[in-house]
């Protein structure tokens, strides 16, 4: 595959067990030009890895966080996110996410639920100030201990109360209903849509494949997003044994190819 064949609305996660460095030199190499980062990739202090990828060239198209308990009040979740929204900035990056982060045992999803809600205006209003644009993503069921918005529709309920973006998983999403009415109501909160795919009987948890490999019927997906009218990034993950197997060089290679190849053929 030629650098000329990937398409500008294909970013790549940095989440590969390699050097941030070795990530971005490989990227570059295969003609990538957007990238999503975690804060656990960042590293603490980020200034390093900061300054590794303003000076690659790339482009951030969303930084994620996760991990901590984001309903006990609104001051310690300012706490908790502000160093997301700082590196947001300090990486000219648009948008930043998390996920909800767990809620304590025996309380109930809907009370969890609404306290996030009240609990996220003032990181939210930090996040405006800092021109940054400020969402969630909703995670597995199965990694119920990294929050509990395990579905789409549930973000998107989130995002409505409390004026967040969005990050849309498709891994995690796939299977409810009435996705294509869910992505054109909100198409315009979506920060940014991870791809990858699933093998249905495999194991749930962390468990990535290659676009196309798997079950999900991605092709439908994403050509139900565009007909939404979704304009950003489609951030492809790499995560799991079958990705180990294989080795990152030809998975990430494949994907990207995979994605572009669609992109290009519709006309996007």
């Amino acid at each position: 595959m030629t650098s000329a064949a990937v398409h500008p609305r294909i970013s790549v996660s940095v989440v590969s067990r390699w050097p941030v460095a070795r990530t971005l030199d490989f990227l570059s190499g295969l003609g990538v030009g957007a990238i999503s980062l975690t804060t656990a990739r960042l590293g603490d202090p980020p200034d390093e890895v900061i300054d590794l990828v303003g000076g690659s060239g790339m482009k951030v198209a969303s930084v994620g966080t996760g991990g901590a308990s984001l309903i006990d009040d609104a001051q310690t979740t300012l706490g908790h996110l502000r160093p997301l929204i700082d590196a947001a900035v300090a990486l000219n990056c648009p948008s930043a996410f998390t996920v909800s982060g767990a809620a304590p045992e025996r309380m109930p999803t809907d009370e969890a639920f609404d306290r996030l809600v009240a609990m996220m205006g003032l990181a939210n209003g930090y996040a405006i100030q800092s021109g940054v644009r400020l969402g969630v993503e909703h995670n597995s069921i199965a990694n119920r201990e990294l929050g509990f918005v395990s579905s789409l529709a549930a973000a998107c309920e989130l995002g409505v109360r409390a004026d967040l973006g969005v990050v849309v998983e498709l891994q995690n999403c796939w299977h409810e209903r009435d996705l294509p009415r869910l992505f054109r109501e909100h198409h315009e909160r979506f920060l940014i849509v991870n791809v990858s795919d699933f093998k249905v009987g495999e194991d749930l948890k962390f468990n990535r494949r290659v676009p196309g490999d798997g079950s999900i019927p991605l092709e439908w997906l994403i050509g139900e997003l565009l007909d939404a009218g979704y304009c950003g990034y489609f951030d492809i993950e790499f995560l799991g044994p079958a990705i180990e197997a294989e080795g990152y060089e030809t998975a990430i290679a494949r994907s990207v190819e995979w994605l572009a190849e669609r992109l290009t053929r519709w006309g996007v």
